[in-house]
């Protein structure tokens, strides 16, 4: 079983200070996850809703974003997750801000994304999960396929937030 410690994960968060990775809220199960059986890992702080978290194994080790959900119009229609390419009700995608600055004195910039608002991206990758009332796209990618897709999505999310640090 392939887990990582408390200090690895807040130690990969890329876009918030020491302090701010210190204060993070990791629940145990997300501290208990086997990794061979993850793609990547995500989740909400259960005493801060609107803040997400999403965590992954890079090229450069493993690396994490902190994110802020956005209230998003609950009106009609289908929207996609940027991540696993889902079809969810307009209240299953979340726009997540992902501050490109590590603090308040530096110049504040954020970039937006749209991901499925409860973070169930790899359960609905592996078939696990399907949105209700949304007929999905038929696709001929394998689930091997599909799993490399999604880790590349995140992975290409993180490398450029990680861009606009340096920036």
């Amino acid at each position: 079983m392939q887990t990582y410690s408390e200090a690895a994960l807040r130690k990969s968060f890329i876009n918030c200070t020491k302090g701010a990775s210190q204060r993070i809220n990791i629940p145990k199960e997300v501290l208990s996850t086997d990794w061979a059986n993850e793609i990547f890992l995500s989740w909400t702080d259960p005493k801060s809703p609107q803040n997400a978290y999403v965590v992954a194994e890079t090229s450069k080790g493993l690396q994490g974003l902190v994110m802020e959900r956005k209230k998003a119009p609950a009106k009609g229609g289908a929207r996609m997750c940027q991540f696993c390419l889902t079809l969810n009700s307009s209240t299953g995608v979340s726009l997540m801000s992902i501050p490109t600055a590590k603090s308040s004195k530096e110049n504040y910039g954020s970039i937006g994304t749209y991901i499925c608002t409860d973070l169930e991206c790899v359960a609905y990758t592996l078939g696990k999960k399907k949105p209700e009332g949304i007929r999905q796209m038929e696709e001929s990618l394998t689930q091997d396929e599909k799993i490399a897709r999604l880790l590349e999505n995140v992975q290409g999310l993180i490398a450029r937030i990680e861009e606009s640090l340096k920036k």
